[in-house]
């Protein structure tokens, strides 16, 4: 929720008091910024780039994430915007109401920053409005200093009940706000020069950016690129505790980053450029049976992971020493890989179906628990599965559940002849690093219910309402080329 209120506060471009300026005149934008003209404003040596050819795109696209990924978290949109306007007397992912306070809500919008904290720019249809909303905030009570940079006034103020302090300076038709992340040491001025100095000079990070723009498919709405070296460095010299766990992220060179969405469709990608270390990670995956991805596309619910968790366990070993971790219980478990598929679940009938697939270090935990079935030399029969010796286990009152089990693996199903789809002719196929695929409306609302309450989340009847309003639901991370990407995407129903 901070977050998102933090991000949806940056588009409406303002929070407290401000007047225009008039500053030298502008020059024209470099060529990346012809497509997203707030990108003339970034710094030479940008530690990250956000940005969106509109300022309509970038709310679209924020309120589509809000309500996409907010669904486990129990908010939406609405509910952050109700929030805002009660903060700032103006809905900032509303268009009309950006529009009100002078802000061109089809104009220019960029996040930016040299270090860590975050830069705003956006372009504005009408500076005066946005002085008289800035005037308000004053009359409001909101108690600000101004300094003159470069020919411009630039306000700063501490917002109310938080550390972080904004500062901000409207340009001619243009208007910034920074936001001054505790501990920083800034000096509360610099990040306006840099961001000027800039402007109209065709950027360095221009190929970054192509790449950051193909990487992402191209998207139409927010695209941008993180460089993680340098932000990396901020923020390790800040906060010393987390140098063990950035030294993990040393193989990755850019990372880029895209959101779009048509209020029907959401979609996003995050990838990260990793160079040769790429083959290194497709050395993890482990391959699933071959039937398993033929019946997850059909299921209600289908979650996979394949990269081998003792290797992750190894790579992760300094940074989870640094957070206190213990990642023992893999050890007990003895799980490398994961699959899970939920074909069928009605809990008033208490039945439905599915299948599990996971590769083992070794078998010791799962053989126990079937020990600890009483008579089950007398409710269990030999099967073959494809390639696999196996068995059924017809639990009385419960389910007959077909298994096997080997020092390697252990499969597992309920629902006839569930299991034999799943491995097939016995052939295996590498798939993603990891997936999540859902489809709502294939399962009733009290079957939802009951799959969140046994997950013990929480708040189940507002997560099912939101869960019903779409229609279906991805999310992979996997390894293209030298990039690993995790791309999520939905469509309301």
């Amino acid at each position: 929720m901070k977050i998102a209120l933090v991000a949806a506060l940056a588009l409406a471009s303002g929070v407290g008091c401000g007047t225009r300026t008039t500053g030298g005149a502008h020059t024209a934008p470099p060529a990346v910024a012809r497509e997203f003209p707030a990108t003339r404003w970034v710094p030479a040596q940008p530690t990250y780039v956000v940005a969106a050819p509109t300022v309509r795109q970038a709310q679209r696209g924020l309120r589509d994430l809000i309500d996409s990924l907010g669904v486990i978290a129990g908010i939406e949109a609405s509910e952050v915007s109700r929030e805002l306007s009660s903060l700032l007397a103006v809905d900032p992912l509303s268009p009309d109401a950006l529009a009100g306070m002078g802000i061109d809500v089809d104009g220019g919008f960029a996040l930016f920053s040299d270090a860590i904290s975050p830069t705003f720019v956006g372009h504005l249809s009408s500076p005066e409005a946005t002085a008289t909303f800035f005037d308000r905030q004053r009359e409001r009570g909101l108690v600000t200093q101004s300094v003159v940079v470069d020919g411009v006034e630039l306000f700063s103020a501490q917002l109310p009940g938080a550390q972080v302090r904004v500062s901000w300076a409207i340009d001619q038709d243009w208007l910034w706000v920074h936001f001054a992340i505790p501990g920083t040491g800034e000096d509360g001025r610099s990040w306006f020069q840099e961001s000027r100095r800039r402007g109209g000079r065709e950027p360095a990070w221009g190929d970054t950016w192509q790449w950051a723009a193909r990487a992402t498919g191209n998207p139409k709405g927010v695209v941008g690129f993180v460089n993680p070296k340098e932000l990396l460095a901020s923020f390790t010299s800040k906060v010393p505790d987390a140098i063990a766990c950035a030294r993990l992220l040393e193989p990755v060179s850019r990372v880029a980053i895209a959101v779009e969405g048509d209020g029907k469709r959401a979609a996003g990608r995050f990838a990260i450029d990793v160079g040769a270390s790429a083959r290194a990670v497709e050395a993890t995956l482990l391959p699933a049976p071959e039937g398993f991805a033929a019946v997850a596309r059909a299921a209600p619910l289908a979650v996979q992971w394949n990269a081998d968790l003792f290797a992750v366990r190894a790579w992760l070993r300094p940074c989870a020493a640094s957070l206190d971790e213990d990642l023992a219980v893999l050890d007990r478990f003895g799980v490398k890989s994961a699959r899970a598929v939920l074909v069928a679940l009605d809990p008033d009938e208490k039945s439905g179906s599915g299948a599990v697939a996971l590769d083992l270090a070794h078998k010791r935990f799962f053989a126990a628990r079937l020990d600890d079935v009483p008579a089950r030399s007398l409710i269990e029969r030999s099967r073959t599965f494809g390639p696999h010796r196996g068995h059924s286990l017809a639990v009385p009152f419960v389910a007959t559940v077909d298994y096997v089990l080997s020092d390697a693996l252990a499969l597992g199903a309920v629902g006839d002849g569930l299991l034999a789809r799943v491995i097939g002719g016995g052939a295996t196929v590498k798939g993603p690093i990891a997936a999540i695929d859902l489809a709502p409306p294939a399962l009733s609302a009290d079957a939802w219910r009951f799959l969140i309450d046994a997950l013990d989340l929480g708040r189940a009847d507002r997560i099912v309402e939101r869960l019903l309003r779409w229609r279906d639901g991805h999310v992979s991370l996997s390894v293209q080329g030298t990039t690993l990407v995790l791309s999520a995407s939905g469509n309301r129903r």
